[in-house]
């Protein structure tokens, strides 16, 4: 379990598996959802969010491919740049999507995961694995499960590091 320090927000994407996590703020974002609007709109309450010493924290709950998020009508290499919106409030996005990372290919997850920390100028927490959240029948508020497979961090100039979540 991961516990986040808040004001956090989570944009859970209506149909994934449960359960949803539970915020300071949170959205269940329908498939109907366009880019633009979801980050305008995460812009507009991490810029409204108290300050904190840790900064505003962004998790993504949705289905995911390699360099692909499903949330809303979907977010792929060509929706990278909203994320400057979210520059500087945001400090980290958790990624909790399925097999977003990857380290080839047109659906290089690694490369995309980079540019949308240097467009969000914040860290970004990604897994290369199918996520679950396992038997957990609830999870507490503020908090994540955790990441299965290998995760990394990237850092707002891009370059990334294995991490131990």
């Amino acid at each position: 379990m991961i516990k986040l320090e808040q004001p956090s927000m989570v944009l859970n994407a209506e149909g994934v598996p449960g359960p949803y996590y539970k915020m300071w703020n949170s959205w269940t974002v329908p498939p109907a959802a366009k880019p633009a609007d979801i980050m305008a709109w995460v812009a507009s309450v991490a810029g409204s969010a108290p300050l904190t010493e840790g900064g505003f924290n962004l998790v993504i709950n949705c289905h995911g491919a390699n360099a692909r998020l499903g949330l809303g009508t979907g977010f792929g290499w060509a929706q990278l740049p909203l994320f400057t919106l979210l520059a500087p409030s945001v400090s980290t996005i958790y990624l909790v999507a399925c097999n977003v990372v990857s380290f080839s290919g047109s659906g290089d997850g690694n490369l995309f995961c980079g540019a949308m920390a240097k467009n969000a100028a914040a860290r970004v927490i990604a897994s290369n694995h199918t996520q679950t959240t396992g038997a957990w029948p609830t999870i507490p508020y503020g908090c994540i499960d955790g990441f299965e497979g290998d995760v990394w961090m990237w850092h707002p100039d891009g370059s990334n590091e294995l991490t131990e979540l």
